[in-house]
């Protein structure tokens, strides 16, 4: 039985690391030492996910650590960000050992999967969270940033929205798998279309506090708005026969947790973004037009505005 840190560190996180080239030094040192291609720029960024907050009171350590993962290799895919390394803090009531094996388990899960080693960490006593630093490699000068939309650009999401809102609902009444649950508790960071759409896409952010949120990042930069129509939001047929038409377009314009791409491109670009779509079998659907004044509006087919706050998913 693991009974301290250094215990719990040699049986179930020792064994995750994997041999790379950019790990100089890797776990067990007071820092990690990396070694950056030349010509690449470090991307770099950071999520915290609390028990009861960011996933369910009691949720299995399979959901904690995919949905951890998932928010911090989403942001590398809104950057165009290759996956490089990353560090992982765990703070935890207790050294439960089924617990910290599934952790384990799925940590490797996504450290195969997306080629990502784990370079370092800390563990400590307290409420459930985990924190990721997660860090990604773009040739210098490629990175797609927020604030590069212009008037008259094109607005386009990746795969379809609302379907991890409508999951977390599903979820807390008592159904623990299904399309729409899992599309909650094991998001897709959209890694390989962040890549794609280097050169292609003029400003990228991804979805996690939900659309109309997002949206409203990329156009303030330079004071700009938008019109998105909502009958091209993209839902999934499961998402619509779980909630309606009318609810799930809601829920795909309002919530979260989808971890889709948003990006915006020239009129011109729209042919290469339908063969990016094709070749990735990724669904990639615009839905919108950047516009000179400011203020989002979501138009019905009838052209009526549906009411927008102006505020995604908020922490305080």
């Amino acid at each position: 039985m693991a009974t301290n840190e250094f215990d719990i560190i040699d049986k179930y996180f020792k064994r995750l690391q994997v041999e790379s080239n950019a790990v100089v030094i890797g776990p067990g040192d007071d820092c990690a030492v990396l070694s950056v291609p030349a010509g690449e720029e470090l991307c770099v960024s950071t999520d915290t996910l609390i028990e009861g907050v960011h996933f369910p009171n009691g949720a299995p350590a399979e959901v904690a650590v995919s949905r951890t993962m998932a928010a911090n290799l989403s942001d590398l895919a809104g950057m165009g960000a290759s996956p490089f390394s990353f560090v992982l803090a765990i703070t935890m009531p207790s050294a439960n050992e089924d617990w910290l094996e599934a952790c384990s388990e799925e940590l490797a899960r996504n450290i195969q999967q997306y080629g990502i080693p784990l370079v370092g960490g800390n563990l400590a006593r307290g409420q459930l969270s985990l924190t990721v630093t997660v860090m990604g490699t773009v040739p210098a000068g490629c990175a797609v940033p927020r604030a590069g939309a212009a008037p008259g650009e094109e607005i386009y999401v990746t795969g379809c929205l609302g379907d991890a809102a409508k999951g977390l609902e599903l979820m807390r009444s008592g159904q623990q798998d299904g399309y729409l649950v899992n599309r909650y508790c094991r998001p897709t960071p959209r890694i390989e279309a962040g890549i794609a759409l280097r050169g292609v896409a003029s400003a990228m952010i991804d979805i996690s506090d939900g659309l109309m949120s997002e949206i409203g990042h990329i156009c303030e930069f330079r004071g700009y708005g938008a019109e998105i129509m909502t009958d091209a939001i993209p839902l999934s047929d499961e998402l619509v026969n779980a909630a309606g038409e009318d609810s799930a377009t809601r829920l795909a314009l309002f919530a979260g947790d989808d971890y889709e791409l948003c990006f915006t491109a020239p009129s011109d670009k729209s042919d290469e973004i339908e063969q990016l779509a094709e070749s990735l079998g990724l669904p990639m659907s615009r839905v919108g037009i950047i516009i000179d004044e400011p203020g989002i509006n979501a138009r019905r087919p009838d052209g009526t505005s549906m009411p927008y706050g102006g505020t995604g998913y908020q922490h305080f």
